[in-house]
C-alpha cells in the first residue's frame, strides 16, 4: 500500500525470476578444511581465539548459490548504500554492518586499507622480503595458488609462511575476492609482518563493504540471467537470512535445537555455525509462501553494534525510516502491503554473455541445489 510510505519491492510480488537462477560467488567455503591441516595446533589455537574464530568453523557449509539468489530477488528498494533489506514470509529482514559483524564475529570497526588498481608486487618496498619468501618466482600469485600449495599440508615449507599464507586465503580468497583470480594485493602481505596486528585489523568491515556494494549495484537485468556474479563473502547474507528465521533450515520430525521458538538469536548463530549447515532452496521457498514461519527483523539488536552504521555516514531515506517506524510498532506485515517492482519476464537481458561459473572460478555443484 503506498500510503505506508515504505520501500517498493525490486520484482513485483509473483512475477520474481524463475528457474534455476543462482548467484555466483568467488570464495569456497571447503578451503577453510584444506587449509587448517597446514597449521600447528599453536597456530590454530591463537587463530580459534581471534576474529576468525567463527570463520574457521564454517568449512562445512554449504554456500546455496540459488538460495541467496531467491533471497535478493526480493530485495525491496532504497536509496541507502551500505543496507539491504528483503521479504521474507512476508515480513522484512535487515542486513547491514551490524547483522554482517554478528554472524561472521568479524571485526567491522575502524577503516579499512580498500582496494586499489595495483595487482603485482608494485611500491609495496616495506614487504618485499616477506613477498619474496611466500611468492618467490610468482609474480601475481592469486588464492588458488595459495591452495595449490597448502593443500600439502605440513610437508609444504615453514610453519609461519604456511600460517601466513592461510591467512591470505581467509582474507583475500574467503572474505574479500574480487574475482576467480584475485591477485594477493601487496598491502595485505606487508600487514603480515606482525600477525598480532593482522588478526586485529577489521577485515570484516572491508569484506561487508565490498560484499554491500556488489551487491547494491546489482540490477533487474543481473537477476534474470542464470548467473550473477557477487564479489566478497555473500554466505554472511545466508547466515542473516538463516539466523532471522531458522525454519529455513529446521527439518521436520522433531529433535532440531532450532526448532526452539525461545532461543536468542546469539543462540540461534551458535547452532548455525557449529553445524555441516546447507540449505535446501526447495524447502526453503516452501517455508517462504507457507508464511507462518516466525521472523526476526533485526538480528543484531545490540545497541553498541548498531554505532558500525552510523560510521558509515549512510544517506537518509524516508522509506525506510517509516518501515523501521512500523516495525517498531509491531506493524502486522503481509504479503500484500509490498507493492511495487518490475516483472521479471517483461526485463531485457543486458547485451552480451551472461556471466558464466567457469568465468569465475565458481563451484555451484552443491548437492543441495541440484
Amino acid at each position: 500500500m503506498d500510503d505506508l510510505g515504505i520501500p517498493s519491492r525490486l520484482f513485483e510480488s509473483g512475477y520474481e525470476p524463475y528457474g534455476r537462477k543462482r548467484v555466483n560467488s568467488y570464495f569456497h567455503l571447503r578451503w577453510i578444511d584444506i587449509l587448517k591441516p597446514a597449521l600447528e595446533d599453536d597456530q590454530l589455537e591463537m587463530l580459534s581465539e581471534s576474529q576468525f574464530e567463527r570463520i574457521l568453523n564454517m568449512g562445512g557449509h554449504t554456500f546455496s548459490v540459488m538460495f541467496i539468489h531467491y533471497l535478493l530477488s526480493r530485495q525491496l528498494v532504497t536509496e541507502k548504500e551500505f543496507e539491504l533489506w528483503w521479504l521474507f514470509v512476508g515480513k522484512p529482514i535487515h542486513y547491514a554492518i551490524q547483522d554482517f559483524a554478528f554472524v561472521t564475529g568479524l571485526n567491522c570497526g575502524g577503516k579499512g586499507i580498500g582496494r586499489g588498481k595495483g595487482t603485482g608486487k608494485g611500491k609495496a618496498s616495506s614487504s618485499t622480503s616477506i613477498w619474496d619468501e611466500l611468492f618467490r618466482g610468482e609474480e601475481k600469485p592469486t588464492f588458488s595458488w595459495i591452495m595449490d600449495r597448502l593443500v600439502k599440508g605440513k610437508r609444504y615449507k615453514d610453519p609461519l609462511i604456511r600460517l601466513r599464507l592461510a591467512l591470505l586465503v581467509l582474507v583475500e580468497g574467503i572474505l574479500c575476492p574480487t574475482c576467480g583470480t584475485t591477485n594477493i594485493r601487496p598491502e595485505v602481505v606487508n600487514r603480515l609482518g606482525n600477525i598480532d596486528e593482522f588478526l586485529k585489523y577489521p577485515w570484516g568491515r572491508e569484506s561487508f563493504l565490498l560484499t554491500v556494494r556488489s551487491a547494491k549495484a546489482r540490477t533487474p537485468e543481473h537477476y534474470i540471467q542464470e548467473t550473477m556474479a557477487l564479489q566478497g563473502f555473500t554466505h554472511a547474507m545466508v547466515l542473516v537470512a538463516i539466523t532471522a528465521c531458522p525454519s529455513i533450515i529446521v527439518k521436520a520430525g522433531g529433535g532440531d535445537p532450532l526448532a526452539d521458538s525461545s532461543l536468542s538469536t546469539s543462540d540461534i548463530i551458535s547452532l548455525v555455525v557449529d553445524r555441516k549447515l546447507t540449505v535446501n532452496p526447495l524447502s526453503a521457498k516452501a517455508v517462504d509462501q507457507l508464511g507462518q514461519a516466525d521472523v526476526r527483523y533485526y538480528v543484531c539488536d545490540d545497541a553498541d553494534e548498531k554505532l558500525l552504521s552510523r560510521g558509515l555516514g549512510d544517506q537518509d531515506d524516508a522509506s525506510v525510516n517509516n518501515l523501521v517506524s512500523l516495525i517498531e510498532e509491531d506493524y502486522p506485515f503481509e504479503y500484500n502491503i509490498w507493492s511495487g517492482g518490475v516483472r521479471a519476464g517483461d526485463v531485457k537481458p543486458k547485451k552480451g554473455p551472461p556471466t558464466s561459473p567457469q568465468s569465475s572460478g565458481e563451484n555451484v555443484s552443491s548437492a543441495v541445489d541440484k
